[in-house]
């Protein structure tokens, strides 16, 4: 009995020894006692001086300890004295730690901290906590293991955080607001968990992570596991620090993140639009970078290219120094592409990379065309001193219509070319040599282009040859209207061998210019051709210089020599214009053209023999041939003398106009001693200025005039022929159109269904019209050879036929035999007089 009033005396005596150190513990915390050992139990496991404010403690089960402004200082060489900074922290402490001189504590409340992670100039972490070494002290006996061992760090079961800030050490990633935060297990050498709402440059985020003990130990591999979320963006790193760490990023609204990456990176360009976004990458011990991953999905572009839509974009790479692949599919404007191309070393294009070339290669594929290239890069760093190597394929060259400005209908075409940007590859880029081969063209070249809009081109091409007939027809085939029933009236007698007609049955083609090629290049080319098929003629040493300016395109200096001969002009496209304008300046060099070379040139029957002196000033305004004939005004001109009218040429004005102009034409033909033409076209209705046409049989003048919008025509002509005895004056009457004439009809019919709109009508006083409606009787207004030859050379002095002279009572036709004949008689006779 007296033993168990003895343990309960003692138990008593403990519980009463134990609260009355409780309350000396709470009056000893109060008056500041017991603040030096828990700052030496603080500075012991973190090695670095700390300060306490106010100190308090609330006894219970679980004492409470209150600190109000407490510090650890920074490493020596910091950027401030403290490391951290406690407005107010709240304690749970573990008793009997506490009264074996170390610091634990169940969890740890703070309130208003400012944390400063930074690396210091030696490379040392402020955040590695290690207590410091005991020093040694000399002793009789050695002392015990437990006595030199350091002392555990902190033990903290659960921290939590509140409105407190943590600066980074990367200065580019900045301070880290913490909402709130918590941390299990710091200080207890096992796994420490870590949640946490954060905002960081404005952005919140939540942070979930499992990591190895914190303090993390000196120079062992460290486990880490993390998730850091931006709204629906996901950024996560798994692995072991020291080892190997696999850093990955989802993220499926990455626009939200521009602000962040904005102040992350504040000399980048930020583009407008960023599609979703997936990457990883492992990093070793040495934080190397390899099995680098970067996914870009789907996403519309135009912000950045017009018309430009993204559909996949992968970039995959072993390392940085190991060769790279990238592919890509999107389009452009709708017409679909597909791009790989490969790196050798990509990590040169990183910022801060050493200055080194890198090779490339790729492959692009469109609208079934392949592209090769190959090459280096001189000067990754500042993507500049780039040479590649380029070979083109393309089947058809119209299917990049969605692309290229105006592309020519070019077939099985071939490009080879060496692109150089000595500067940065968005400046100028030179193109020397180039070759351009297609079953309608070859050419070479060297040019330089400026980009931008619109693109600069300078240079020269050289085209060995360019078939502009097949180019033409392949041009009108895609643009032109599907043919439309049409009906016509019965000609009053069978046409006279009309003019090719379209599918829509007109003559003049519905041409689309080429406006859009002017709109979007400026400069200056030098163009030669050494063969140019134009109308089924061979035309060689081709000269021009091309100058693109400003919407509008001038061709000047041109000469060409074609079978016939010689000629040379100019002509201007002027797109900015509304509408756009055309003008055409082409005249015949020297003696004139060779009109029986021409036709021999285009395989066909002979119809005049002689040459001719042509002259052209036309302009007019429109968006395609037809638009620009529509309103076509200027001046054309054509002037023979001394020739000759094929009898098969004459033929093919059609059997009826020749049966009533010339009756029995001689198996020889007739000798044409001029022939002169001067069309003046005001608006696009054109009509005859001169008109005359004399041969060995007589002579043929009249008045014409065209419609070149509705192409009806109307035409008078007065023969004046005697053909083995047989004399023709009276008048011809032609009407219909340029496809389909009409011989024989009433011109001042002609002329009134001719002339049928406003503008037209404006001409209705003029003297052609006037003479066609019969208003004016008489003749033609014509006159001598010499006389309708100067209007014809735009009144410009020329060659002339000789006097004409007749033997009284013989037919015209028999003039020349007669006169022939006599000179023969004359010399028998030893006149020696002609």
């Amino acid at each position: 009995m007296r033993a168990v009033k003895w343990m309960i005396g003692l138990a008593g005596g403990a519980v009463l020894l134990l609260g009355a150190g409780m309350v000396a513990l709470v009056l000893a915390l109060d008056a500041g006692a017991l603040t030096p050992r828990l700052v030496a139990a603080i500075e012991g496991a973190t090695g670095r001086t700390a300060a306490l404010g106010a100190v308090s403690l609330r006894p219970g089960l679980t004492p409470r300890l209150t600190v109000e402004g407490a510090t650890l200082a920074n490493l020596p060489g910091g950027s401030r004295p403290e490391m951290a900074r406690i407005r107010r922290m709240e304690a749970s402490l573990a008793v009997l730690p506490l009264l074996r001189g170390e610091v634990a504590f169940r969890s740890v409340t703070i309130d208003g901290a400012d944390i400063l992670l930074e690396r210091l100039a030696d490379g040392s972490e402020n955040w590695a906590l290690t207590p410091p070494a005991r020093a040694a002290t000399p002793a009789p006996a050695p002392a015990p293991a437990a006595s030199t061992a350091p002392r555990r760090p902190i033990a903290i079961g659960e921290l939590l955080l509140t409105d407190s800030r943590v600066t980074l050490p990367d200065p580019r990633l900045g301070t880290v607001v913490v909402e709130r935060g918590r941390i299990d297990g710091f200080g207890e050498g096992g796994p420490v968990g870590i949640a946490a709402r954060l905002a960081l440059h404005g952005a919140a985020a939540t942070l979930e992570a499992e990591t190895g003990p914190l303090p993390a130990p000196p120079g062992a591999p460290w486990p880490l596991r993390g998730t850091l979320s931006f709204g629906a963006n996901r950024l996560s790193a798994e692995g072991r620090l020291g080892e190997s760490v696999v850093l990955a990023a989802t993220l499926p609204e990455p626009a939200a993140l521009l602000p962040l990456f904005a102040a992350l990176v504040p000399d980048a360009s930020l583009p407008p639009v960023l599609p979703p976004i997936e990457a990883a990458l492992r990093l070793g011990p040495e934080f190397a970078p390899s099995d680098i991953l970067l996914r870009l999905g789907a996403a519309d572009l135009s912000p950045l290219v017009p018309g430009l839509a993204l559909a996949r974009l992968e970039l995959r790479a072993p390392a940085l120094d190991a060769a790279a692949e990238l592919t890509a599919e999107g389009s452009r404007n709708g017409l679909a592409f597909r791009a790989a191309l490969g790196l050798d070393a990509p990590g040169v294009l990183l910022p801060g990379a050493p200055e080194q070339p890198v090779r490339i290669t790729g492959d692009i594929t469109a609208a079934e065309a392949v592209a090769k290239l190959s090459g280096r890069i001189e000067r990754p760093r500042s993507l500049s001193g780039a040479t590649l190597e380029l070979e083109v394929a393309v089947p058809d060259l119209a299917a990049f219509a969605p692309v290229l400005p105006g592309p020519p209908p070019l077939r099985d075409l071939r490009i080879e070319a060496r692109l150089a940007a000595p500067g940065r590859v968005t400046g100028e880029i030179r193109i020397a040599p180039f070759r351009v081969t297609a079953p309608v063209i070859q050419a070479e070249g060297e040019v330089t282009l400026q980009p931008g809009w619109p693109v600069g081109l300078n240079g020269r091409i050289a085209l060995a040859r360019l078939d502009l007939d097949a180019l033409m027809e392949r041009v009108a085939a895609t643009t032109q209207a599907p043919a439309r029933a049409a009906t016509h009236h019965a000609p009053a007698s069978p046409p006279p061998a009309p003019a090719p007609a379209q599918a829509d049955g007109r003559v003049i083609p519905d041409i689309p210019l080429p406006l859009d090629v002017v709109r979007a290049y400026r400069g200056r080319l030098d163009i030669s051709a050494d063969h140019l098929t134009v109308a089924g003629t061979d035309w060689r040493q081709v000269r021009g210089q091309l100058a693109m300016a400003d919407g509008s395109a001038r061709l000047t200096s041109f000469s060409a020599v074609t079978p016939g001969g010689p000629v040379h002009g100019e002509a201007t496209l002027d797109a900015a214009a509304a509408p756009p304008a055309v003008t055409l300046n082409l005249r015949s060099q020297g003696p004139g053209i060779d009109l029986a070379a021409l036709r021999r040139a285009r395989q066909e029957a002979t119809g005049i023999e002689g040459r001719a002196e042509i002259r052209l000033e036309l302009s007019g305004r429109g968006a395609t041939t037809r638009a620009v004939a529509a309103t076509l005004t200027g001046e054309a001109g054509m002037a023979v003398v001394e020739g000759r009218l094929a009898h098969a040429g004459l033929l093919r004005l059609g059997p009826d106009l020749v049966g009533l102009i010339f009756p029995s034409i001689p198996r020889e033909g007739l000798e044409l001693r001029c022939l002169a033409l001067r069309l003046s076209a005001h608006d696009g209705i054109a009509r005859t200025q001169a008109l005359m046409l004399e041969t060995s049989a007589g002579r043929v003048d009249g008045v014409a005039a065209v419609n070149l919008r509705t192409e009806g025509l109307a035409a008078r002509l007065m023969p004046d022929v005697s053909l083995l005895g047989v004399r023709v004056r009276a008048p011809v009457g032609i009407g219909g159109t340029l496809a389909a004439p009409r011989i024989g009809v009433d011109p001042g019919r002609a002329v009134g269904q001719m002339i049928g709109d406003t503008v037209a009508n404006r001409l209705w006083r003029d003297p052609t019209v006037e003479w066609l409606r019969g208003q004016v009787t008489g003749s033609a207004p014509a006159g001598d050879c010499a006389s309708q030859l100067r209007i014809a050379r735009f009144g410009a002095d020329g060659p002339v036929p000789p006097p004409q002279r007749v033997v009284p009572g013989v037919p015209r036709e028999l003039q020349g035999t007669t006169q022939d004949l006599l000179r023969g008689l004359g010399g028998l006779l030893g006149g020696g007089r002609r």
